[in-house]
């Protein structure tokens, strides 16, 4: 995909997905499912395309920026609260906090994973892998519909829910132009770089999400079968 229709979808999908929280009521028990599917496809993307993608280049260190990924979520994670995998805490907001449910850290730290997620998409290796953009994209929608959801409950006034909502939506369109960038600048070794950091992420939030949907160690017929067939799409997109 050329890279301003992969800057139309990155941006338009949260706000689609706002106006869907906004206008329609939402079911926690299918958005579970989503997650359930998003992650065991995205899981699967990552390790099938994405990995050997990795190793394929001639790069130097890929498993330090992979680490280096992973341990990013995990800091981002403290300050989101767990958004990036459907979490949802809402609590009525505070006028002497400025009126936002959502912090300026959690909004902060889902602005860095989506600008982080975006820089690989630079590389047209990356960006025209239909089966990664659709894992990633896939991955984004219970995002934006947890962060839509918050501030609904929370009962922000709609011009700043979508002002947040805005926020979240050009940061993967930036991290994209910023990859154009520094990929010229600095060359090949900064996207594959960043291509590493992505995918330390990736394997983060996909691998916690399929673990959260069997709480209490419970076997679910219906997440088992909804991962099963996020897991078999994965297969099914192998050239």
């Amino acid at each position: 995909m050329s890279t301003p229709v992969l800057i139309i979808l990155f941006l338009m999908l949260p706000l689609v997905a706002g106006a869907w929280v906004r206008f329609r009521t939402t079911d926690a028990g299918h958005i579970k499912l989503l997650l359930a599917f998003s992650g065991a496809f995205l899981l699967g993307i990552t390790v099938l395309h994405m990995l050997p993608e990795l190793y394929e280049r001639d790069a130097g260190q890929p498993g330090l920026w992979l680490l280096a990924g992973f341990m990013l979520q995990v800091v981002l994670e403290f300050f989101s609260h767990g958004i990036e995998h459907g979490h949802i805490h809402a609590h009525p907001h505070k006028p002497g906090l400025g009126g936002f449910a959502v912090p300026a850290t959690a909004l902060g730290s889902l602005f860095i994973h989506s600008f982080t997620e975006g820089m690989p998409f630079a590389d047209p290796r990356v960006g025209g892998d239909t089966a990664f953009v659709a894992g990633v994209l896939l991955h984004k929608l219970p995002m934006a519909i947890a962060l839509a959801t918050i501030l609904q409950r929370s009962g922000t006034g709609v011009g700043r829910s979508w002002a947040v909502l805005m926020v979240f939506a050009v940061a993967a369109p930036l991290g994209m132009l910023f990859g154009h960038f520094f990929g010229e600048a600095l060359g090949e070794g900064f996207l594959t770089a960043a291509l590493a950091v992505a995918i330390g992420m990736l394997l983060h939030i996909s691998t916690t999400i399929i673990f959260e949907t069997t709480p209490d160690h419970r076997f679910n017929v219906r997440r088992f079968l909804t991962v099963l067939a996020g897991v078999a799409l994965a297969l099914l997109s192998m050239h």
